[in-house]
């Protein structure tokens, strides 16, 4: 396997939010310690959560592919049901030999006084639009897969840590998007293939480790990828403007004839038609044809009930 040429990502210490700030309107990443050292979520443990959590019913994804963010056989296949302090044990057992986790969950269904734990209102920008805010707990050795999100992300790391890799979105044709899914990537950067995927090796690559006490700004439409060192605990926040179709139609266009015409074939098999997608992404979005689809009719990429998490969930046949 190649190796690619990294770089680290800035990174300062700062009790003070005005570095990120600045990092925010530059659109650039940033990693900063000390903005959450006053968050009582701050010193929450598997041990805290248990209490918090309890039994309450969670759908978690279990048995989880090693490397990558692909789940062979689609999401539905590794979801479990299972009581939330019985997925902490399971998700901390010291021989599990497949990774677990329970993502994408909001909070509020599972953390009672959750509201007063953390604040995001003074790291990020004043805005009329709206934010998501989300749990993410798991095992060691869960991957996300090399992605991108159209919001700006504060990531906080809480308990363990977490190996991370960015990718500028000017550079989304350099990471072999899928043909289908323009906002996933086939490409493991931890285990590069260059014969594969030779146009990463020519985009700018930044990489960092982030754990306890850690925020990871990430601008919207730049590709990430998060794989977990150890059991870990995790809040982020999406806020501010969602990416523009403008901006979404140029990414299509640069990335060419082939992307385009896939794009108008699934705007009618998936949107018009409303067939059904196989999601064999880790939390995966819609087709691209069915986001631009979910464009024009609701006025963004995904309708408001695409995805369900936690207790309750969220969840391509890709091709590169």
């Amino acid at each position: 396997m190649a190796q690619l040429r990294t770089r680290p990502i800035p990174a300062v210490n700062d009790t003070r939010p005005d570095t990120l700030h600045a990092a925010i309107r530059a659109r650039q990443p940033i990693k900063v310690n000390g903005l959450i050292d006053g968050w009582k979520a701050a010193g929450w443990t598997f041990d805290s959560l248990r209490a918090l959590g309890g039994d309450t019913p969670v759908t978690v994804l279990d048995e989880l592919p090693k490397s990558g963010g692909l789940l062979p056989g689609g999401q539905e296949s590794y979801e479990r049901e299972m009581p939330f302090d019985d997925f902490l044990d399971h998700a901390e057992r010291p021989d599990l030999k497949a990774a677990c986790y329970l993502g994408y969950c909001r909070p509020d269904q599972l953390i009672p006084g959750y509201g007063s734990a953390f604040d995001f209102t003074p790291l990020t920008p004043p805005s009329t639009h709206a934010t998501d805010t989300r749990l993410w707990v798991g095992s060691g050795g869960t991957c996300s897969g090399l992605h991108s999100d159209a919001n700006d992300n504060v990531f906080t790391q809480i308990r363990g840590y977490k190996r991370v890799v960015l990718v500028s979105v000017r550079q989304t044709h350099l990471v072999h998007p899928f043909v289908d899914n323009i906002v996933n990537s086939p490409v493991d950067p931890e285990h590069y293939d260059a014969e594969q995927f030779p146009r990463l090796a020519r985009a700018r690559v930044y990489t960092t480790t982030v754990g306890p006490g850690d925020l990871l700004y990430i601008p919207r439409g730049w590709w990430h990828y998060l794989r977990s060192e150890s059991p870990s605990i995790s809040i982020n926040h999406w806020f501010g403007p969602m990416m523009s179709a403008r901006a979404f139609f140029g990414i299509l266009l640069r990335l060419g004839p082939r992307y385009v015409a896939r794009t108008a074939t699934d705007m009618v098999r998936y949107g018009v038609l409303g067939k059904r997608y196989q999601k064999n992404f880790f939390f995966t979005p819609p087709s691209t044809g069915e986001c631009l689809y979910n464009l024009i009719r609701y006025g963004r990429f995904e309708p408001e009930d695409y995805h369900k998490s936690g207790p309750g969930k969220r969840t391509a046949d890709g091709e590169e």
